[in-house]
């Protein structure tokens, strides 16, 4: 019986010492669906214009980058620091919109020193409310950094990098 508790113990001191904190490092399959629902609820808060619920998914000192291509609002890169000046530029961005559909692909996840770093392609189509241009889309992809804070996953940081549009 000591013999068997004695292997037991070297066989988990061993692992550990193997695998280091990785297996900490792991991320729940609820914390998966969990973060695929933030990057859900991203699109639909937009899309439905329900800034409320949109704001609901950042941090108060979210960092947002915004890189433009060069045919979607004459390109450049657009800096905003903290949840309020991003939900307001995003409200009065799309304000311009009758609608819009923001499809996304499937987000890429990976975990490391309890940051969730996401990629999701993205597909954006926007229907203007007046003017020559009826509608534009946009193709890119979102790098999305989520943290878990008070038990629910929040964005830290998020890069949208604009690939294309028309």
């Amino acid at each position: 019986m000591v013999v068997s508790i004695k292997k037991i113990l070297l066989t988990l001191i061993l692992t550990i010492c193997l695998f280091g904190g990785t297996m900490a490092e792991e991320l729940t399959t609820n914390d998966r669906l969990d973060i695929i629902d933030v990057m859900s609820s991203y699109a639909k808060g937009i899309d439905t214009k329900d800034f409320d619920f949109y704001g609901k998914i950042f941090s108060d000192d979210v960092e947002v980058n915004i890189i433009y291509d060069p045919n979607f609002r004459s390109g450049g890169q657009v800096t905003l620091n903290g949840k309020e000046e991003w939900v307001s530029y995003v409200k009065e961005a799309v304000s311009k919109y009758q609608s819009s559909q923001h499809m996304m692909g499937n987000p890429l996840i990976v975990y490391e020193g309890g940051i969730a770093k996401v990629r999701t392609d993205i597909q954006a189509t926007h229907y203007y409310k007046e003017g020559d241009n009826k509608k534009s889309t946009l193709w890119g992809h979102y790098n999305t950094h989520m943290k878990k804070l008070n038990g629910s996953w929040k964005v830290v940081k998020h890069t949208l990098t604009s690939i294309g549009s028309d």
